[in-house]
């Protein structure tokens, strides 16, 4: 009982200081001038905010911080992961300021991943996605190589309101939920435990109509931080559960980003080609298609959860037919 109440404490103060801290910002980004305008690639229609993941970061760390100092047990790579979050919040917020170079802020990511992979190896733990089929510096350079992709692709989908929100807070409490189901050491509850709550803080603010959005200061720490999760589901044997509770945002972006590759369309520019950027064209509200994802993750959740631990290529296989199913329903025409 004293364990539950300290988890509803810590989840109930993570969520209102982000809310309370989200709507501080909010003003000093609108008494700025910091706004997002709309354009013709924009699936919205008044300026807005840009830069809400300074709060919801902050607060996330903040919390880290405090939990990371009191741990005995400390996930691998612990302090080399906050210390990167906080210089990928500083080159993302100068990107939202200024729109620095793509290559500029991809070496930025590269060094940040390389030191990270060094850092988990330095706290003693070892990264096998393949075990004994590879050399094990080819699964480093895999796992690099993932990582830096998805830490951009976590930006490419945060595109309409409260969708990016939705991803986070799901796969965090899917998270919560494995750590807690196979008893595993507490930083790998509390850790998700704060993001999660730091996140539905800040989509009270970002759901529709939006009244401030992450930008990349919020959208590229983010995706380094839930990259970091899923190598630890990897370290702990779950690979499957890796990529399943994030899948919905791989499939999204990857295939979609693969077309504009083969027609030789400049990879990292926006564009509203993504299935769920084809739904709010196609009619659906923002809500509509931010729920029809949720739906898709509470899904993944439980194949993640109940599934992919003894039957992984089974749970992979009904995972990737789901979120087919939900891209193939996003670009479904609504009737008039």
């Amino acid at each position: 009982m004293t364990e539950l109440l300290h988890v509803l404490t810590i989840f109930a103060i993570s969520l209102l200081a982000s809310c309370v801290a989200t709507a501080m910002l909010r003003k000093v980004l609108i008494n700025k001038s910091i706004l997002d305008n709309p354009n013709e690639r924009s699936s919205h229609t008044i300026p807005t905010p840009r830069g809400g993941g300074l709060a919801l970061m902050g607060i996330i760390l903040l919390g880290w911080a405090g939990h990371g100092s009191a741990s005995l047990t400390p996930l691998p790579g612990f302090w080399f992961i906050f210390t990167g979050s906080i210089v990928l919040m500083a080159i993302s917020w100068l990107d939202d300021l200024k729109n620095l170079s793509p290559k500029f802020r991809l070496l930025i990511q590269i060094i940040v991943v390389v030191i990270s992979l060094w850092g988990i190896n330095h706290d003693g733990q070892e990264i096998k996605l393949f075990p004994a089929i590879v050399p094990q510096w080819i699964d480093y350079i895999f796992i690099g190589l993932s990582w830096v992709w998805f830490i951009n692709l976590y930006n490419f989908m945060d595109g309409i309101d409260g969708i990016t929100g939705v991803e986070t807070s799901t796969i965090t409490l899917g998270l919560v939920l494995i750590a807690s189901y196979f008893s595993w050491q507490t930083d790998a509850f509390y850790l998700p435990l704060f993001v999660l709550a730091a996140t539905l803080g800040f989509l009270i603010w970002n759901w529709e109509p939006a009244a401030i959005f992450l930008g990349d200061v919020g959208s590229i720490p983010l995706g380094y931080i839930l990259g970091w999760f899923m190598i630890f589901l990897i370290i702990k044997g779950m690979w499957a559960a890796a990529f399943i509770l994030p899948l919905y945002y791989l499939c999204d972006a990857t295939i979609t980003l693969l077309k504009r590759a083969v027609r030789k369309q400049k990879i990292w520019e926006a564009h509203k080609e993504h299935c769920y950027q084809i739904g709010v064209q196609n009619g659906l509200s923002h809500k509509a298609v931010s729920l029809t994802i949720l739906a898709c993750n509470i899904v993944l959740i439980a194949l993640a959860l109940f599934l992919s631990a003894d039957y992984p290529w089974y749970s992979l296989l009904i995972s990737f037919i789901l979120v087919f199913s939900t891209m193939k329903l996003l670009k479904k025409k609504q009737s008039q």
